[in-house]
């Protein structure tokens, strides 16, 4: 959510309010369709698929996200990661 704010410009009131309600929405929709799977052949594990599935899904963004504000703020090297200095003698 502070993501999104830090986008909203001029409507940070506006953009947590689409942000609750955009999850609130993906609550609904996912328990309705958990719910349907009740009703196929999973049965009982049928919810637990579903929810594996929807946490799966929400990787892609993520990892986009990620890969998107690396790229604009120029990964750091190796160095800024924690690994050790290479002096020129050991390379």
């Amino acid at each position: 959510m502070a993501l999104a704010v830090c986008y909203a410009g001029k409507a940070p009131t506006l953009t947590s309010a689409l942000t609750v309600s955009t999850f609130n929405l993906g609550t609904a929709n996912g328990s309705w369709l958990a719910g349907l799977t009740l009703d196929t052949g999973l049965g009982a594990i049928g919810p637990a698929v579903v929810g594996t599935a929807i946490a799966a899904l929400t990787l892609i963004p993520t990892i986009a996200l990620a890969l998107r504000r690396d790229h604009r703020a120029g990964s750091p090297g190796p160095l800024a990661r924690g690994a050790a200095p290479v002096h020129a003698d050991q390379a």
